[in-house]
């Protein structure tokens, strides 16, 4: 692939970083004192989004190390390097709920796809796909099962951190699609068959990790107990059938955009 300018000389990206860096001395870095009662659902749920977030940090730092081997501007790099920040902190935030909350667990259930170690190995593969996994992908539907979570949550220390990292979770998919205006549209016909094979395949592993439905049907059965105990109790997820519908509906959301940029099944 080649060399690319991504974010040269772009008012959008200025915006950008001037939303980031306004969002930096604003950030909430501890989880508030409150009264929050030991919750072996809630625990366990947030214990998950630790894992979910700290996989995050090494696939951005895959996006930022792709971004400089291709020739992205200075612009680029920051935003993504800023993002980098914001999932540490996010890992940080959960962690703190979920030791609040009874405390963290460490141990990934067998089956579940969060291995930070994993996508920390390096790898030569074009920003473009990295920027199509963590940013059009993982960004989007994050965005929205966060919002969902946020919208449905009462308990003033939960919703506190879910509001801050709705906050982030909106300025990261503002650069994911920025990114993917910039870059799908130069790709040849090979590289965007190619790229779209690999959305199909990202599409399931978003069905596998935010939501249910693609686990294994005793793994899921455990997974979808557990959210919907969390989400009883106001914890901060939703029912897992739907946040199931919600990953789904987000998906249909992300063809659609990534059509318009001239990504879709060969014809």
């Amino acid at each position: 692939m080649s060399r690319v300018a991504l974010g040269a000389g772009n008012l959008e990206w200025r915006k950008v970083r001037r939303a980031q860096l306004a969002r930096g001395r604003r950030a909430l870095n501890d989880v508030p004192e409150a009264s929050l009662q030991s919750s072996d659902e809630g625990r366990r749920f947030w214990s998950r989004r630790t894992w979910s977030e700290l996989a995050a940090v090494p696939a951005v730092s895959q996006v930022v190390l792709a971004l400089v081997r291709e020739g992205a501007a200075v612009e680029a790099l920051a935003a993504y390097t800023t993002i980098a920040q914001d999932e540490a902190r996010h890992a940080a935030l959960s962690r703190a709920l979920a030791e609040r909350l009874g405390g963290y667990d460490e141990d990934v259930p067998d089956g579940l796809d969060y291995e930070p170690a994993r996508l920390a190995r390096p790898s030569d593969a074009p920003y473009a796909v990295w920027a199509l996994a963590n940013g059009c992908f993982s960004e989007t539907v994050s965005l929205e099962l966060i919002r969902a979570r946020h919208a449905a949550t009462r308990h003033p220390v939960v919703r506190a951190v879910l509001a801050e990292t709705l906050k982030d979770e909106s300025l990261h998919v503002r650069v994911a699609w920025l990114t993917a205006s910039e870059v799908l549209p130069n790709l040849s016909p090979t590289q965007r068959r190619e790229l779209w094979d690999y959305g199909q395949a990202l599409a399931e592993m978003a069905r596998r990790t935010f939501a249910t439905r693609g686990l294994p049907a005793r793994l899921r059965r455990h997974e979808a107990r557990l959210r919907d105990g969390a989400a009883a109790a106001g914890l901060g997820a939703l029912p897992a059938a739907h946040e199931d519908a919600l990953v789904d509906e987000a998906l249909a959301t992300i063809t659609a955009r990534l059509g318009r940029l001239g990504l879709g099944p060969a014809r």
